[in-house]
């Protein structure tokens, strides 16, 4: 019997729904209470667990293509982790309705292109275009996959341009003159990241066959991902541009906890050369670390950017938007009933 089967979907199901109504009715108090504070958490929390369907579509698609036991074990997990793709548009919205609040650039002047692409309508609607276009990738493309090895391709390459678009105009704009071109990324390497390690999660859960092989692609996703890091953190350095070493400063000076946890994923990396690291459960112990980073990782690339913040309103308005995205989530992921 798999851990799944002893604990049972109702339950699961009930967790869920408890998670999104205790977590709901907080961010909405938070939105009265403090709602710079509570809108910035939920920017964060977007970036922290979009990974969960974001990253498997990518995962999917990327693995339609190929053979092997990592694509048979890991791919019909990423069809259901990516039915939670429609909890990115509620999650979306707080950051979408309220960027007059966090976003510095709503308050500047500019004109001719920058005018437009910095409107605050055209930024509401690149939002809602990005959270459609996954939408429909997961709903209709990604099923059709490994008898359609082309549009897997051509899918792929548009989640890495939208979640590139997505991750300048959600999270690196909040540091206005910050600039670096591999900042779509570093979100990206992260959502890979994440993806992963849900998905691997699903599929221990329901009793893996090969972990191992699990194990071997968790630890080419963290190596990728420490990689973009040290690219980035190489070019600062290199260029010496004030902009872009303040934006370090300021993480390391203002933010040492969240920036010790982002780098604290080089250690699951390392961990995965431990032999015993291919055997279940020390593995779903590195792939809950992974998840739980990457809320730390969400957070850094944003709330960091903000000068201001009260540390236990953003602290208790985090808690509630993910315990409100993690449970819808979790409700549209898992079934309704016991087959």
């Amino acid at each position: 019997m798999t851990a799944f089967e002893r604990i049972g979907p109702a339950r699961m199901r009930a967790i869920a729904w408890a998670a999104l109504i205790v977590g709901a009715t907080g961010t909405l108090a938070g939105l009265l209470l403090a709602p710079r504070e509570t809108l910035a958490a939920c920017v964060a929390s977007l970036l922290g667990l979009a990974g969960i369907p974001l990253g498997a579509l990518a995962l999917g698609l990327a693995l339609a293509p190929v053979s092997g036991r990592a694509r048979d074990q890991l791919w019909p997990w990423t069809l259901v982790a990516s039915r939670a793709m429609p909890a990115l548009l509620l999650m979306v919205l707080p950051g979408l309705l309220g960027a007059g609040v966090i976003y510095e650039w709503m308050h500047q002047y500019s004109n001719g292109f920058r005018a437009l692409w910095l409107w605050w309508p055209s930024f509401v609607a690149r939002g809602l275009l990005y959270v459609g276009l996954w939408w429909a990738l997961a709903r209709w493309l990604l099923p059709t996959t490994l008898r359609n090895p082309a549009g897997a391709g051509l899918g792929l390459i548009a989640v890495v341009v939208s979640v590139s678009l997505a991750a300048f105009d959600w999270a690196q704009s909040m540091s206005p003159h910050f600039a670096s071109s591999i900042f779509g990324l570093l979100w990206l390497g992260r959502l890979m990241l994440s993806g992963i390690a849900a998905c691997l999660l699903l599929c221990l859960f329901t009793g893996a066959t090969r972990p191992g092989v699990l194990r071997g692609l968790l630890s080419a996703a963290a190596l990728a991902w420490l990689y973009l890091h040290f690219m980035q953190y190489l070019i600062v350095w290199y260029g010496n541009l004030p902009e872009e070493v303040r934006w370090y400063e300021v993480r390391g000076r203002d933010w040492p906890l969240l920036t010790w946890l982002v780098a604290a994923q080089s250690l699951v990396f390392v961990a995965t050369w431990w032999p015993l690291s291919a055997r279940r459960l020390p593995l779903a112990v590195l792939a809950c670390s992974t998840l739980l980073l990457g809320l730390a990782e969400g957070a850094w690339l944003s709330l960091a950017s903000l000068s201001g913040l009260h540390a236990l309103w953003t602290m208790l308005g985090m808690v509630a938007a993910v315990a409100a995205g993690g449970g819808l989530m979790g409700v549209l992921m898992l079934p309704r009933r016991s087959a």
